[in-house]
C-alpha cells in the first residue's frame, strides 16, 4: 500500500534552510546570486552567467531547457545527494523562456501563442511547474533568482496602482509564488557618505511583493546569508513557543521527498497473483462469488467492461488502486 495515514508522525519545522524553496528578487548587483551561493553544498544552474566574481561556486551553465532536464535526471542519484543539498536557478526568468522555446520546438511552432485555445501556454506552464517541483520532491532546497520591475496593476474597482514584482511573466510567476516558502525583495540604499547597503524585505506591502510561511518573519533584514538563516531560525523558535516548544528540529526537512515510481509490471504481477490465490482458495465457487467482486472493483477504476489485462502503462495509478482494494478484500477473508 503506497499510502498509510496511520504511520504519520507530527511534522517538525526545520531550522535548516535546506529543503525550503526560496525566491530572491531585486535590482541587479544586490547580492542575490552571491547570497544564494552561500547555501550549503549548492549547485548553481546558471541560466544567466552572473557568477564569475564568486569564488568557489559550483556552477553549471545552462543554455537549453533540455540541459536543465539532464541536470534533473542526474540529481535523482545517490551521488548527487551526497554532493549537493541546494539547487539554485539563476535566473528563473530565463529558465522559463527556454522552457517556452522547448515547447515551441516540440510542437513545431514559433511561439506558444501559435497553438490554439491557449494550449501552448498550458503546456509551457505544466512543463515548467513539473520540472521545478521535482527539485524539492527529490529532497533538495531550491533557491530561485529573479530581477525586479515596477509594474502597473488594476484593483477590483478598476483603479490603477504600482507594485514592485519579479520580472517573471504571469504564468511562471503563479508557479514560483505557489512553490516559495520565502519570497524576499532585495533593495539597495545609499547612505550620505556614499556607502551602499542592501535590505531584504521579507514581508509584502502594497508597494512590493514579499512574504514567507513563517508567522514571525521580520519585515526586513540586512541582506546576507547569515542574517537570512538567523531571521528564519528566530521566527521558527518564536512560533515554537506557541506550541510549547515542540515540533521544531535542526534536521533538514524531509517533507518533500517523493515515493519511488509506481512499478506497472510489479503491480500487474501482484494483481495476477491475488487472482490466482483467490481461485485456488475458492475453487469452483470463484465464478459466482469472487469474479463479480473483481469485476466491480475494475469497473470502478477503469470503467464498465474494461479489463486489467488491457490496461496501458499510463493507467498505473488506477492499477495501484485496484490492487490495494483487492488486497484489502482478500485480507478480510476468502
Amino acid at each position: 500500500m503506497a499510502i498509510d495515514i496511520f504511520s504519520i508522525k507530527p511534522h517538525e519545522v526545520s531550522r535548516d534552510l535546506c529543503g525550503y524553496t526560496v525566491l530572491l528578487y531585486g535590482q541587479p548587483k544586490t547580492g542575490k546570486t552571491t547570497t544564494a551561493a552561500q547555501f550549503p553544498q549548492a549547485l548553481l544552474c546558471a541560466f544567466e552567467i552572473g557568477y564569475l566574481a564568486i569564488p568557489g561556486v559550483i556552477a553549471q551553465p545552462v543554455s537549453k531547457w533540455s540541459e536543465f532536464k539532464q541536470i534533473l535526471r542526474q540529481l535523482n542519484s545517490d551521488q548527487a545527494h551526497q554532493q549537493f543539498k541546494n539547487i539554485i536557478v539563476d535566473t528563473v526568468d530565463i529558465a522559463y523562456d527556454l522552457c517556452e522555446k522547448y515547447i515551441c520546438n516540440q510542437n513545431g511552432v514559433s511561439t506558444v501563442g501559435d497553438l490554439a485555445y491557449g494550449k501552448g501556454y498550458a503546456l509551457a506552464k505544466k512543463e515548467f511547474d513539473e520540472a521545478l517541483r521535482e527539485i524539492p520532491k527529490m529532497g533538495y532546497g531550491l533557491v530561485m533568482i529573479s530581477h525586479a520591475q515596477d509594474k502597473i496593476f488594476k484593483d477590483e474597482n478598476g483603479e490603477e496602482y504600482q507594485q514592485i514584482v519579479p520580472t517573471l511573466a504571469n504564468q511562471p510567476r503563479l508557479v514560483v509564488d505557489r512553490m516559495s516558502d520565502i519570497i524576499g525583495y532585495a533593495h539597495p540604499f545609499q547612505e550620505e557618505d556614499g556607502t551602499v547597503h542592501t535590505t531584504l524585505f521579507m514581508r509584502g506591502t502594497p508597494r512590493f511583493v514579499a512574504g514567507s510561511r513563517f508567522k514571525y518573519t521580520p519585515d526586513s533584514i540586512e541582506f546576507s546569508y547569515d542574517n537570512l538563516v538567523n531571521a528564519i531560525g528566530d521566527a521558527i523558535d518564536k512560533q515554537a513557543k506557541d506550541f510549547g516548544g515542540k515540533y521544531v528540529t535542526d534536521a533538514p526537512t524531509q517533507a518533500h521527498i517523493s515515493e519511488p515510481e509506481l512499478d506497472f509490471d510489479a503491480l500487474m504481477n501482484q494483481f495476477n497473483e491475488l487472482v490466482s490465490k483467490i481461485q485456488n482458495a475458492t475453487g469452483g465457487a470463484f465464478g459466482t462469488t469472487w469474479a463479480p467482486r473483481i469485476v466491480a472493483i475494475t469497473d470502478k477504476y477503469l470503467g464498465k467492461g474494461k479489463k486489467v489485462s488491457e490496461m496501458s502503462r499510463d493507467q498505473v495509478e488506477q492499477l495501484v488502486l485496484i490492487v490495494d482494494e483487492l488486497t484489502e478484500a482478500v485480507g478480510n477473508g476468502l
